[in-house]
């Protein structure tokens, strides 16, 4: 399939700043091309700012399909959102969240796509022959674009585009620790771009009540990377995405990180293994990416497999470079995960 062989509203774009290929191997699908006017530009540093404007535009356009919700508030007073395309009502409910890692500002962008697509081709559309407006009569689909604002605004664009003195210092103190520990030797400009924390030096995704207490790998002060935090879910983000975890009753989560071109399905005490397992295998089908057990501790996806009422989930590793990745990779990123959506869609109506 070559790009633009389907034509979307208002047809097929003939010319844009980075051509996005059409998905492979994601059988018969009638959104492949892309939009004529598209709300989501693909760029390098997909901002918290940008993403905010994308959604009201979205909601504007597309207001009938689409619903928006803030779930919390990040430390630096930013909106944690909700997106939430089908029917809200619907027996069927998928959570998907992507950027609760820094540097791994990819992810937003390609969620934020992934929607797009899946709203303009909403009542056209179809996915192995079957219509999109049929298959999310029965299905809600819940997107977290970006779980942590500030930390991906410290890693674009430094720690004086945070709007707290308080966490600018923070920030600030954890490069000076992180020096005379030995864990960076990197200039102050490369180490704000390598953040990977929240606005405070919180590893948001080894926050969440999964072997927790276990975690001893880590630093044990506020750091760019790896840190644990003080105790389970200290962080308003950590805090804001467990709460929505435990707010319905899902049929799965898909976590969206980057990279390795890797699907994560297992984790120690997981109580959903075969459905976890059947889901891994629908996305390495769709993706061509390799399927890995997991082992690291604090996760969200380990949290939510081992919980009272467990969730059948998966960590989705896109990118094949170091993070933050270049905007070149993203249409490799794009290609292998564009039907995602509407798979998992299609997956949730039949199961």
């Amino acid at each position: 399939m070559t790009s633009g062989a389907f034509s979307g509203p208002g047809g097929v774009s003939a010319s844009s700043g980075i051509t996005i290929p059409a998905v492979v191997g994601a059988g018969d699908i009638s959104f492949a091309g892309q939009l004529t006017d598209p709300i989501v530009k693909v760029t390098d540093k997909y901002s918290y700012d940008q993403m905010s404007r994308d959604i009201s535009s979205l909601k504007s356009r597309y207001g009938s399909h689409l619903q928006v919700k803030t779930i919390g508030t990040s430390l630096d007073g930013r909106s944690l959102y909700e997106m939430i395309i089908g029917s809200p009502n619907a027996s069927r409910q998928i959570l998907i969240h992507a950027g609760i890692h820094a540097r791994e500002y990819m992810t937003p962008l390609l969620v934020m796509k992934q929607a797009e697509h899946l709203l303009a081709f909403y009542d056209s559309g179809s996915y192995q022959g079957r219509k999109l407006s049929d298959i999310l009569a029965g299905v809600a689909i819940h997107i977290v674009p970006m779980v942590n604002p500030d930390g991906i605004t410290i890693s674009q664009f430094g720690v004086s585009a945070l709007r707290s003195a308080d966490l600018r210092q923070i920030v600030n103190q954890c490069y000076a620790q992180d020096q005379a520990d030995g864990r960076t030797t990197q200039s102050f400009e490369r180490y704000q771009a390598l953040w990977k924390a929240n606005g405070r030096g919180v590893d948001l995704n080894q926050n969440f009540p999964a072997l927790w207490d276990s975690i001893t790998t880590g630093p044990s002060h506020a750091s760019y990377a790896n840190y644990k935090g003080t105790s389970v879910l200290s962080e308003p983000e950590s805090k804001a995405l467990a709460n929505l975890a435990n707010s319905a009753n899902w049929t799965m989560t898909i976590s969206y990180h980057s990279m390795g071109n890797l699907v994560y399905w297992d984790f120690a005490g997981n109580k959903v293994v075969e459905q976890s397992k059947a889901l891994a295998e629908l996305v390495t089908g769709i993706t061509g990416y390799r399927i890995n057990r997991s082992s690291g501790k604090g996760g969200f996806k380990d949290y939510v497999q081992i919980k009272d009422s467990p969730i059948p989930s998966l960590t989705i590793e896109v990118g094949s470079v170091a993070c933050p990745m270049p905007v070149s990779e993203f249409g490799n990123v794009w290609n292998s995960n564009q039907s995602i959506l509407a798979a998992l869609a299609a997956y949730a109506a039949d199961h």
